[in-house]
């Protein structure tokens, strides 16, 4: 038993994806590579992705057919040069309607119902739309979905959920408390100035070869 117990843990050490239940009712998950936490209901169950940027796809099981939700995440470095204080300008100007245009390109008979800029993710400023669409792939289902997207420091991240349009009304409490338990492992400092001292708070002063040589800025 000591034996099974100590081969259990130093397996949950090595492994960077990992599930555990945190309550009675939820699951918890933690993406170590991807750097992402949410939970979700402990009846629904994990399986395969799809998409080569698919992270986590998890799925209720029994009645609710075709009712799923899933992380994706893509390396997204064009905006880590500038401060933090921009992200909601980027998110706006990046992961905006013209993104969920193209992201939503890869279903048939797609109508936007909703869309707002200034939302959030995690700990990131993003982007939502709730959508109805035929899937292309697969079973033919006429579903809806609400979807957030969010660059946070050099990953975009998207959280998509989407169920068969008669039980989407249902479903959407569900989903909205999946997405609001998203967040990120915190990267980027909230401060302007990162860890450096603000400059022109005192002298700087610097010693010479000499006790003499000393200088003041």
């Amino acid at each position: 038993m000591h034996s099974l117990l100590k081969s259990f843990l130093m397996a949950a050490v090595l492994c960077s994806f990992v599930v555990v239940e945190a309550k009675a009712d939820v699951f918890f998950v933690e993406d170590q590579n991807d750097r992402f936490t949410l939970t979700f209901p402990d009846t629904w169950k994990k399986t395969e992705n799809q998409k080569p940027d698919d992270k986590l796809t998890v799925y209720a099981q029994g009645e609710y057919n075709f009712t799923s939700c899933r992380v994706r995440v893509r390396e997204d470095r064009r905006f880590v040069i500038f401060s933090n204080e921009y992200a909601d300008e980027i998110q706006r100007t990046q992961v905006s309607q013209d993104f969920w245009n193209n992201y939503l390109g890869e279903y048939d008979n797609v109508a936007i119902e909703i869309f707002k800029d200034d939302a959030g993710l995690g700990q990131g400023f993003a982007s939502m739309v709730e959508a109805s669409f035929d899937t292309a792939e697969g079973s033919l289902v006429h579903k809806r979905g609400i979807m957030f997207a969010s660059i946070y420091h050099d990953q975009l991240y998207v959280v998509d959920c989407s169920s068969e349009e008669s039980v989407y009304d249902e479903m959407r409490p569900t989903f909205l408390g999946i997405i609001k338990s998203v967040d990120f492992t915190k990267v980027i400092n909230g401060r302007t100035e990162g860890h450096y001292r603000n400059f022109t708070d005192e002298e700087v002063e610097i010693e010479g070869p000499n006790e003499l040589d000393k200088y003041k800025l």
